[in-house]
């Protein structure tokens, strides 16, 4: 048995691009492996409900975007393992793509704030991330319309095992 408590959440929003983070308690009855957390997860309401933005859970019916993936197609093989520094550096990368234009300087000011938080993450925490852009426009793990409306959208999970705590950071551009 395992299940996840909402510890707290976060939005990080410069210009329209944002982190929605989201951090849960792990409660675990028996041993589980970090794949077999974050699988299970990602099929859970705590990402369909909890993770959502305030704005979604408080207007639902306003048409907001939804997540880009279909949580029922994709599956943990679909993820990144990375450590802490790795994660770092992915994130590091994508900033320096040659074809930013005007948005990249927004793209560095989130991304600042987030390496802040990023430091606090322990140098043992599990990394797990998917993007949008590993997949082709039309693969049935991508909602359609959601994931042609977002320049980028990736999830990084984090895992702290020593003190039993995911958290979630949904980073987007539409």
């Amino acid at each position: 048995m395992i299940s996840f408590e909402l510890n707290r959440h976060l939005e990080i929003d410069e210009e329209f691009q944002g982190i929605n983070l989201t951090e849960f308690a792990v409660v675990l009855e028996a041993e589980i492996n970090n794949d077999e957390i974050v699988d299970r997860f990602i099929r859970s309401k705590n990402l369909s409900y909890d993770s959502l933005r305030d704005c979604v859970k408080k207007e639902p019916g306003i048409g907001y975007l939804r997540q880009a993936f279909n949580i029922e197609k994709i599956s943990i093989s679909d993820f990144r393992k990375l450590n802490k520094e790795k994660t770092r550096q992915f994130l590091l990368d994508f900033s320096n793509e040659p074809d930013w234009g005007n948005d990249k300087d927004e793209f560095k000011t989130l991304l600042n704030r987030y390496l802040e938080i990023h430091q606090q993450f322990g140098d043992d925490n599990y990394f797990y991330v998917l993007s949008k852009d590993w997949f082709s426009p039309d693969d049935k793990k991508l909602l359609i319309p959601e994931s042609w409306c977002y320049t980028y959208y990736f999830i990084i999970v984090s895992i702290d095992r020593e003190n039993n705590v995911l958290t979630i950071m949904e980073w987007t551009y539409d």
